[in-house]
């Protein structure tokens, strides 16, 4: 018997999570993965105040949870809500990293920005609509500010019409 845990991701990010792990439906994570590892830590037994969970709403991801060595998913197969937001979280901060790491290259710096992204989008399983790209491209700029200069993506301190603190 296999058990299940249900994730609230947004599109884009439960879209390149599944890829990433095989591209499955549900989800069957890697041996070892971070994912994979914090579930071995906060796997609790199921309350018994709670109801097992069989199925669930369109928008969440079901991943099933894998054999490990130590714990018996017959009896740990719960995921409290600690778990859950540590569980999301993990999941963003990789593919906030691996968007970075891919497209921050010198290559990418001379090609236009829109094309790069949707090349990503489509390399790594997430579908190309506006809500998926317009989000990524947002993450992928505010990544670029962190980098540069004051924080800003263009050289321009101010606006030329606007007055200067020292003038008022």
């Amino acid at each position: 018997m296999t058990y299940s845990i249900f994730l609230n991701l947004e599109p884009y990010l439960a879209q390149w999570f599944r890829h990433e792990h095989g591209g499955n439906y549900p989800v069957r994570l890697k041996r070892g993965s971070a994912e994979a590892d914090l579930l071995q830590v906060y796997l609790t037994p199921l309350p018994k105040t709670r109801q097992p969970k069989f199925t669930h709403s369109p928008e969440e991801t079901e991943v099933i949870i894998p054999y490990f060595k130590h714990k018996d998913i017959r009896t740990y197969n719960h995921l409290p809500q600690k778990g859950i937001i540590l569980l999301q979280e993990c999941i963003r901060t990789r593919f906030k990293v691996k968007l970075w790491k891919d497209l921050h290259t010198v290559g990418n710096v001379i090609k236009r920005t829109d094309q790069t992204i949707t090349s990503w989008m489509e390399k790594n399983g997430i579908e190309v609509d506006d809500r998926n790209w317009n989000t990524i491209a947002k993450i992928l700029q505010r990544k670029r500010a962190v980098y540069s200069p004051n924080g800003r993506l263009t050289n321009h301190k101010s606006s030329k019409h606007r007055k200067k603190s020292s003038q008022l």
